[in-house]
């Protein structure tokens, strides 16, 4: 029992929806656009660090070196032709305290100095030993 006009029970199909949402779509019409939000700031960037070059070395903290190396002495009268007799009459007569490292040890082998003068080298500048009780 419809007619062909399109017309419903309560008017045009339409009416009921533009009366339902009337109010709120004027409302909308009549609203401000939102304002745009402002844009992210983009970060500078970071200063790239400073050469190696630029970065001073740190203090020396270590051990000075002694120039003054009494072994030295010995390689040096050795390679200049002295016998070993007489290097070990001078290191026992002058009773120096050597402290031999092992490369120095190495070095005074390496110039031909003999087993007996190293020991006595080794042996010198010592306070002297408490003799054993018997």
């Amino acid at each position: 029992m419809r007619s062909g006009t399109g017309r419903g029970r309560f008017g045009p199909p339409g009416a009921l929806l533009l009366a339902f949402l009337g109010p709120f779509l004027s409302a909308c019409a009549t609203r401000p656009a939102p304002a745009p939000r402002p844009a992210a700031p983009t970060p500078t960037p970071k200063p790239p660090p400073p050469p190696a070059a630029a970065v001073p070395d740190p203090p020396f903290t270590g051990a000075p070196v002694n120039a003054n190396r009494p072994y030295a002495e010995i390689v040096r009268l050795r390679e200049s032709g002295q016998s070993n007799e007489a290097l070990l009459e001078k290191v026992r007569n002058e009773n120096v305290f050597y402290s031999l490292s092992i490369f120095e040890i190495q070095k005074l082998r390496a110039a031909g100095v003999s087993e007996p003068v190293i020991e006595a080298m080794l042996a010198s500048g010592r306070t002297a030993r408490t003799p054993t009780p018997r």
